[in-house]
């Protein structure tokens, strides 16, 4: 059978590949990929694209996304350093003003006092009242008043505090230098160049 199927070959010239492939298509050695076979190449070519889940980033990369608040804070204060140096100190004072009035609102609701000797609180209120009369206030403290203690505890508790503020001013330092300095920088120099004007 070979031998004449090469004898029809070579009688007709067909090139030996052709022949061959028409043999092996027909003896079904090349058969066409299924659907499931189909299916199959589609989802490893998705599992080979598919990128790596969140949790298994690399920490370069974690660290990268994590230091872009500080690192926009960064160029924020290298562009603006002015209105951002003057918000970090207005909110740094407000931190330590604003919190006296609560702690010592506190102190005197509840009656929390610190174990002080009576010796020593009767010699400061007499020692302020003193100021007081230099400063034209008739009425004295009396001896056993807790102002003064009250005063000193609030101002501790809001030194103590110092951490904490800090890190709150420095983190409110960027919004409150786009929604307030700036704003008002702009209003004072517009302010500013209408009077050079006028003049």
């Amino acid at each position: 059978m070979l031998a004449l199927e090469y004898r029809r070959m070579l009688s007709a010239r067909i090139p030996a590949r052709s022949w061959i492939g028409t043999r092996a298509r027909a003896a079904g050695r090349w058969k066409q990929p299924g659907r499931r076979q189909q299916q199959q190449q589609q989802q490893r070519q998705q599992y080979s694209t598919k990128q790596p889940p969140e949790s298994a980033q690399s920490p370069s990369k974690e660290k990268a996304e994590a230091g872009r608040g500080w690192r926009n804070t960064l160029r924020a204060l290298r562009d603006r350093p002015a209105s951002h140096i003057t918000a970090f100190a207005v909110l740094h004072e407000i931190t330590a003003v604003a919190p006296l009035g609560g702690v010592y609102w506190v102190l005197s609701y509840l009656e929390l006092r610190i174990p002080v000797p009576e010796s020593v609180l009767h010699e400061g209120n007499r020692y302020i009242n003193r100021l007081r009369s230099y400063g034209g206030w008739t009425t004295p403290l009396a001896p056993d008043s807790p102002v003064l203690l009250d005063l000193a505890t609030s101002y501790a508790v809001v030194k103590a505090a110092a951490p904490l503020r800090l890190a709150l001013s420095l983190a409110l330092t960027p919004w409150f230098a786009n929604r307030a300095v700036v704003p008002l920088a702009r209003a004072l120099g517009s302010l500013r160049s209408a009077w050079k004007k006028k003049k």
